[in-house]
C-alpha cells in the first residue's frame, strides 16, 4: 500500500473556463489543453517517482492504491474530474531523468458541458484560499544554442545509420537531436502553454513536471474502458506549401513504407490488450501549420487488467518513436544517437480514479531545466529509412523544432 496519508477529493462546478493566464504559481503548474477542453493544476496532494522497465505498471499500481485509500466525492462525474493525477515517463529504463506522477491540491478543468474544480487534500475539509495570481511574464532575450548533438553530427549519424539499413540491421530507426534554449528572466510556462495551444489547436498542449509542449500524436485515450491511439509516421515539412507537402508525402515510397511500421507495431501491442476486434481509420493525411503527417487512428475496447498507462507502457516505444525491429533499433540509437532522450518521445498525460486518461507521446517539446528557470531543452527527430537522405531528415527535424521555438519568440 502507498506510506502516504490518505487523500479526500472534492469535486464541484465552477462558474466559468480558466485559463493559463489566470492561474496562480507560474512555475511547476500541471496543464493539459485541447481544443474544447483542458485541465490546469497546481499545488502538490501527493508525488511519486518511477525508474526500470516496469515503471508504468508500478506507476498504475502507486495510483490505484492511493484511489483505494482515498474519499472521493465526485458528483460531476466527467473525465477528469475526482481524484486525477498528472505523469510524464523517461523515454528509456535507463534515463537520468525519472518518470513522474503528480496528484495537484486543486484542479480547475472544463469541456464542452461545462466547468469544474477539484481540490485534493490530505484534510477532510480544507480551508482553500485564493492566491495571488502574478501576471504572465515575457521571457526578454532568447537565445538558440546547438545541444548534445549539432546539425553536422545528427546529418552523420543520418548517413551512418542508412548505411545500417542498407546492410539489414533494421528496417527503421528514428533519430532525434535538441537544441539549449535560453531566456533573459524566467521562463514563465504559462505563456509557453497559451501561445502552443493558440497556435496548434488540433494538438494536445502539455506541461506536466516543466515537460511541455503540443503533441499531434496520442498513444492511449480511454474512456469508460474504450482505447483510442493514433499513430503518425511519415512527415514532410511545409516550407512550399500545405498542398505540395501533401503531394510529396502521398508519393513517397520512404515515408510509405515507414508509416505501415509504426502501424504494425501499435496494432501488434493492441492484439494483446483488446477484448475484441480492433479498428482502423488511415492512413490520412493529417495537416498542422508547420509540417503534414500520415496518420492513422486505431479504436478498441480495453481487455480486464489493462489501463490506459499500462496500454500506453505496452505500446512504447512504438516504431514511429523507436523502430523496426524495436530492440535492434533502440540499440541502434544508443550507439549512433547517444542521447540521453529524458523524457522526449514518452507518455505524458492524466488519469483519473474512473479509469478515463489520456496518454500521448511527447512530442513538440521541450524540457524545462529543474535547477536554472531559464534554461530548457528542445527535442525534434525523425525516421530513418534505407532511402533517407541526411540533408531532408535534418530539415524535417528544422520544421518539427520550429513548433515549440516560435513559443519562445
Amino acid at each position: 500500500m502507498s506510506d502516504q496519508m490518505p487523500l479526500f477529493a472534492v469535486t464541484g462546478l465552477a462558474t466559468s473556463k480558466p485559463a493559463p493566464g489566470d492561474i496562480p504559481h507560474p512555475r511547476n503548474n500541471l496543464m493539459w489543453v485541447t481544443e474544447h477542453s483542458g485541465m490546469i493544476g497546481w499545488g502538490e496532494a501527493a508525488r511519486a517517482t518511477f525508474e526500470g522497465d516496469d515503471r508504468f505498471r508500478r506507476a498504475q499500481r502507486w495510483f490505484d492504491e492511493v484511489v483505494e485509500a482515498a474519499t472521493v466525492t465526485d458528483p460531476v462525474a466527467r473525465p477528469g474530474t475526482g481524484l486525477t493525477a498528472f505523469g510524464t515517463f523517461s523515454f528509456s529504463k535507463n534515463s537520468r531523468d525519472v518518470s513522474t506522477i503528480i496528484i495537484p491540491r486543486r484542479i480547475l478543468g472544463w469541456d464542452e458541458h461545462g466547468a469544474w474544480e477539484t481540490t485534493i487534500s490530505t484534510e477532510e475539509n480544507p480551508v482553500i484560499t485564493d492566491e495571488l495570481v502574478e501576471s504572465i511574464r515575457d521571457f526578454g532575450h532568447v537565445t538558440m544554442a546547438p545541444g548534445e548533438l549539432d546539425e553536422d553530427a545528427f546529418t552523420d549519424a543520418v548517413e551512418e545509420t542508412v548505411e545500417l539499413l542498407a546492410k539489414g540491421e533494421a528496417k527503421k530507426v528514428v533519430l532525434a537531436r535538441d537544441l539549449d534554449i535560453r531566456t533573459e528572466y524566467d521562463m514563465d510556462e504559462r505563456l509557453l502553454i497559451a501561445k502552443l495551444a493558440r497556435a496548434f489547436p488540433s494538438c494536445w498542449t502539455y506541461c506536466v513536471d516543466g515537460m511541455m509542449g503540443a503533441t499531434p500524436e496520442m498513444l492511449a485515450s480511454v474512456r469508460s474502458g474504450h482505447l483510442t491511439t493514433r499513430v503518425l509516421a511519415g512527415s514532410w515539412p511545409t516550407t512550399q506549401g500545405q498542398d505540395a507537402a501533401e503531394y510529396a508525402l502521398r508519393t513517397s515510397a520512404k515515408d510509405i513504407a515507414e508509416h505501415r511500421y509504426a502501424s504494425d507495431s501499435v496494432l501488434h501491442a493492441l492484439d494483446l490488450q483488446a477484448s475484441g476486434p480492433v479498428r482502423a481509420n488511415g492512413p490520412t493525411i493529417l495537416h498542422l501549420p508547420n509540417v503534414v503527417h500520415l496518420a492513422t487512428d486505431f479504436e478498441a475496447d480495453l481487455a480486464p487488467g489493462w489501463t490506459g498507462l499500462t496500454a500506453a507502457g505496452a505500446m512504447h516505444p512504438t516504431a514511429a518513436v523507436g523502430g523496426t525491429p524495436t530492440d535492434t533499433a533502440l540499440e541502434i540509437i544508443d550507439r549512433i544517437e547517444g542521447l540521453d532522450r529524458g523524457r522526449y518521445a514518452a507518455p505524458v498525460g492524466w488519469m483519473d480514479w474512473s479509469g478515463n486518461s489520456d496518454w500521448a507521446l511527447a512530442l513538440r517539446c521541450a524540457q524545462l531545466s529543474s535547477t536554472d528557470p531559464r534554461l530548457a531543452r528542445a527535442f525534434a527527430g525523425g525516421g530513418i529509412m534505407e532511402r533517407s537522405n541526411p540533408a531532408q531528415e535534418l530539415s524535417e527535424t528544422e520544421a518539427k523544432f520550429s513548433a515549440i521555438l516560435k513559443a519562445f519568440e
